[in-house]
């Protein structure tokens, strides 16, 4: 299984790092051996392994499931299903954070993914309808540890052959997206909003679809 690649100095999911990757990885082994659809942790031995009190790691656990680390297999939300993703993060490599001059080229190679994506994957009927900077880029930071890139989407238009079925869940279509940017660069994080109006301020649309 390959791993991401986590910048050393940065905060994921609101922790550091280091402890990010140490704690994954004791969840992990607390798993090892049990088949991927029944690898499962509760809320309580999610505070044990991150150190977090009850409302912190029901906000981790949240976005985690939001990030595609975890997912939920109760109805109250305190059992958790544990994805490939969240094990990839428990055998992440560490990185620098890259100079701002560096940020730019990335910025392209997302705006050109995004058109081609929209162009060529007809399979998803969402596609993407705007992408922005916010974040460290947007605010003139030297170094930038995350490249975050708001996203909003659409539906496409119905296809002209109506046997040419695209029943994509809104999950799956978000996460496809997800994948295409993120796989740009290590440094790049993707955000889904409903409106352009709902991301964090200041922020700089760098892609519309037509």
């Amino acid at each position: 299984m390959k791993s991401v690649s986590l910048v050393a100095t940065h905060r994921y999911f609101g922790i550091a790092a280091q402890k990010l990757r140490d704690a994954t990885g004791r969840v992990v082994a607390r798993v090892q051996g049990v088949p991927d659809d029944r690898a499962m942790i509760n809320l309580d031995a999610l505070a044990r392994e991150f150190g977090l009190s009850a409302p912190a790691t029901r906000d981790l656990a949240d976005r985690m499931v939001r990030s595609g680390l975890l997912r939920r297999v109760t109805p109250e939300g305190i059992e958790f299903g544990i994805t490939t993703k969240f094990r990839m993060y428990a055998q992440a490599n560490f990185v620098d954070p890259i100079e701002r001059k560096q940020a730019q080229p990335l910025i392209d190679r997302v705006r050109i993914a995004a058109a081609e994506f929209n162009e060529t994957a007809r399979h998803n009927k969402y596609e993407i309808e705007a992408l922005a900077v916010f974040g460290d880029f947007a605010t003139r930071e030297p170094e930038i540890a995350e490249l975050s890139i708001a996203v909003t989407g659409r539906r496409r238009l119905p296809p002209e052959d109506p046997l040419f079925g695209r029943a994509t869940p809104p999950t799956k279509g978000h996460e496809e997206i997800r994948t295409l940017l993120e796989n740009q660069s290590v440094y790049i994080r993707s955000y889904f909003f409903k409106r352009l109006q709902d991301v964090p301020r200041p922020f700089s649309v760098v892609f519309t679809g037509e």
